[in-house]
């Protein structure tokens, strides 16, 4: 992930897009996105008469059949990693998925590309009927799933959870205007426009982020047209505050000194392909921006209240692990790209998931069935179920996540290479959380899609307002990292609570005096015969 220097100049934002996708296999119970209307509670403090018509969360963090949101380069890893996890084993146990992919790793986009060159280098050494058994109904798995079967081969495919997706999760609720993602919701970056397009051939229907006609540049007040949806940044007491420039100059002083150290292919801006690269591995991003004293910046703050020092801190800190899922601490420099501030995004409102079931249409789909033990050797692989029930066939691909591997849940025999285990050591599987809040009206006035939240007491500090593009009052708040996990943590109750909290700087029409009996967190108790779980029992994988 990465910061653009010309988005960061601009001030814009198009989506902070979240998690990625692969499928998984450990025989363990995961956690339900909740949804409903919160009970009231009192602290933190919620503006008085705000509140939340109705909510979804998601809880990577507790999810035994993902291990995480989505992987990233690790301080110490390097794109050789995920190349080593990516070979395959005696031409019959073969890996797919965002951690093994060769081009925009750790996204929705590497993942479906690792399907594609997973069916191909299959087809280069198997004959037409073999069968192929593919571990995962994610979207690397449903892709080579569908690729291996147009080409004649014999495919079925094993999936942990009682549902297709993985980490791909739509929920669908008649409560809500649209469905809604808990995995990856936007879309933007080099490699989007090929998924949207498949998208709309698929008929999934998209909306792109709405451009502002006249918006206001952040910390500047002034009405100038960007043609471009807005990142806007508040601190709180509701002032705007400019974060573009300090870190556009703290980001190219980090990322220059690493060219110039590291050599300048050494990926530390990572092309936008989250992939990085094999050299100048050593460095977390925070000790860059320390060693090339990109952090050295004025502590004093200005009319706003805000120092460079608070907004390099605020990258380092809350964009960073939001897009990442792992402290900037533990994220190798080489991991990051250009890809953080898009000037464009798409948010996908036709149900992701409603894409990677039309890929497996007409395939078996074994559901529910828990890989334990995968047995390979020249004479084919053989999988056992934790049922106790056994598979075989001439070839496997596997999509297990990084997370279930680090986990040790699937037992391989012959064990796994030591270059294997080491690169899956290595590499680190981040924690990724969004919270969907959806309102009756809008209580803010601001048009800006992403909002920033400089209060080091808020708990949530990215938002994304998917009004202008949808004309729906619904935010999307985004968490990662210690924060992120810090959120999962939280009853539903808690973090909502903690989100419209964390809102007060953004909501200039919420009503200084509440009605009667009315108070300033939601009171809305769901009736006794719903269920807080949404969707279906697992999260994702």
């Amino acid at each position: 992930m990465g910061i653009s220097r010309r988005a960061f100049l601009t001030g814009s934002l198009s989506g902070a897009a979240v998690l990625v996708l692969a499928a998984c296999t450990p025989d363990a119970p995961s956690p339900a996105p909740t949804s409903g209307a919160p009970t009231p509670t009192v602290d933190p403090t919620v503006p008085a008469g705000l509140a939340a018509a109705g909510f979804l969360r998601s809880s990577w963090a507790d999810d035994a059949l993902s291990g995480g949101s989505s992987s990233y380069l690790a301080t110490g890893s390097t794109i050789t990693d995920r190349l080593t996890l990516a070979g395959s084993l005696d031409d019959r146990l073969f890996f797919a998925g965002e951690a093994v992919a060769s081009r925009h790793a750790g996204t929705v986009y590497g993942a479906r590309a690792s399907g594609f060159d997973v069916a191909d280098e299959i087809a280069t050494v198997a004959s037409e009927g073999e069968r192929v058994i593919v571990i995962g109904a994610g979207i690397a798995g449903a892709t080579a799933a569908r690729a291996l079967a147009d080409r004649g081969f014999d495919v079925v495919v094993v999936e942990a959870r009682d549902r297709i997706g993985g980490r791909i999760h739509t929920v669908t609720d008649d409560d809500w205007p649209f469905a809604v993602e808990l995995g990856v919701s936007t879309l933007f970056g080099e490699a989007a426009p090929a998924l949207v397009g498949a998208l709309a051939l698929a008929g999934v229907d998209t909306v792109r982020l709405r451009e502002t006609s006249t918006g206001t540049n952040p910390g500047t007040g002034s009405g100038t047209s960007t043609g471009t949806a807005q990142l806007e940044a508040r601190t709180a007491d509701g002032t705007p505050t400019d974060l573009t420039q300090a870190v556009a100059t703290a980001l190219s002083t980090a990322v220059s000194w690493a060219e110039s150290t590291d050599g300048p292919d050494s990926g530390a801006t990572g092309g936008g392909t989250g992939g990085g690269s094999s050299t100048g591995a050593g460095r977390s991003a925070r000790q860059v921006f320390a060693e090339s004293g990109a952090d050295r910046v004025s502590t004093t703050p200005d009319a706003t209240g805000v120092s460079d020092a608070d907004r390099v801190a605020f990258l380092l800190d809350r964009i960073v692990p939001a897009r990442y899922g792992a402290e900037a601490g533990e994220l190798a420099m080489t991991q990051v790209g250009d890809d953080l501030l898009p000037l464009d995004a798409t948010l996908v409102t036709g149900g992701l998931e409603t894409f990677v079931t039309g890929l497996l249409d007409g395939l078996d789909v074994l559901r529910g069935s828990t890989v334990a033990r995968i047995q390979y050797g020249d004479q084919g692989v053989g999988l056992r179920l934790a049922t106790g029930e056994s598979l075989s066939a001439d070839r496997v691909v596997s999509t297990l996540p990084l997370g279930v591997l680090k986990q040790g849940a699937v037992e391989f025999e012959p064990a796994l290479p030591a270059a294997y285990a080491s690169a899956i050591e290595s590499l680190g599987m981040g924690d990724q959380e969004v919270l969907w809040l959806r309102f009756d009206q809008a209580f803010w006035s601001t048009e800006a899609t992403v909002w920033a939240v400089l209060d080091d007491t808020a708990s949530d500090r990215l938002f994304v307002n998917l009004l202008p593009a949808t004309g729906e009052p619904v935010l999307v708040s985004l968490t990662g990292g210690d924060a992120g996990r810090a959120t999962a943590a939280l009853d539903d109750d808690e973090a909502v609570t903690a989100a419209l909290a964390s809102l007060a700087p953004y909501l200039d029409l919420v009503s200084a005096s509440p009605a009667p009996g009315e108070t300033g967190a939601p009171d809305e108790t769901p009736a006794p015969d719903e269920t807080p779980a949404s969707g279906e029992a697992t999260p994702g994988s």
